[in-house]
């Protein structure tokens, strides 16, 4: 479930972020995209365990809620800021949520453990902004565009590194 409110906040289930999931919504996957009554997902299948996440931007911290009550369990600390995470594009590893983050104007990818919500890796891109990364199906490369340097940066998340820069028109 993905909901933006004032620029402050991103909410997302993790329902997909397990072993056999993708993180990206493919039919027939129990990532939620949406919290209906009684633990349902948008698939129609029953998921123990859900947990609805809030990835607050300001206060660089977490909201933790029941989807199937919308009721809030607690909060957690972070050490990123979250920017952009969407059902449409692929973020889970099998191991971590990918996104970026860009303090200081330096665009960074980061891994975030989804249990801790800590930033297991950096890796430095270029300046910032940015305004997405997508894994590829393979979970081999990553994806993020480098909007004030005109490329998009090719990502080994294993490695933790940039493997590629591809050049593309003004602010990709």
């Amino acid at each position: 479930m993905l909901r933006l409110s004032g620029g402050a906040l991103t909410a997302l289930l993790l329902a997909g972020c397990g072993p056999g999931s993708s993180g990206g919504g493919e039919a027939g996957e129990t990532t939620a995209t949406r919290a209906q009554g009684g633990g349902q997902t948008t698939t129609g299948q029953h998921v123990q365990g859900t947990r609805g996440v809030v990835f607050n931007t300001v206060s660089r911290d977490v909201t933790l809620f029941d989807p199937a009550t919308n009721k809030v369990t607690g909060s957690w600390p972070t050490n990123a800021v979250v920017r952009w995470l969407s059902n449409e594009q692929h973020y889970w590893d099998g191991e971590s949520v990918w996104t970026y983050d860009y303090p200081d104007n330096e665009l960074q990818a980061i891994a975030l453990n989804p249990q801790t919500f800590e930033v297991g890796k950096r890796v430095p891109v270029g300046k910032g902004p940015g305004h997405s990364f997508v894994l590829a199906p393979d979970n081999k490369r990553g994806y993020v565009n480098c909007a004030e340097a005109d490329f998009v940066a090719v990502v080994d998340p294993v490695a933790g590194e940039v493997v590629e820069r591809m050049q593309t028109g003004a602010y990709p």
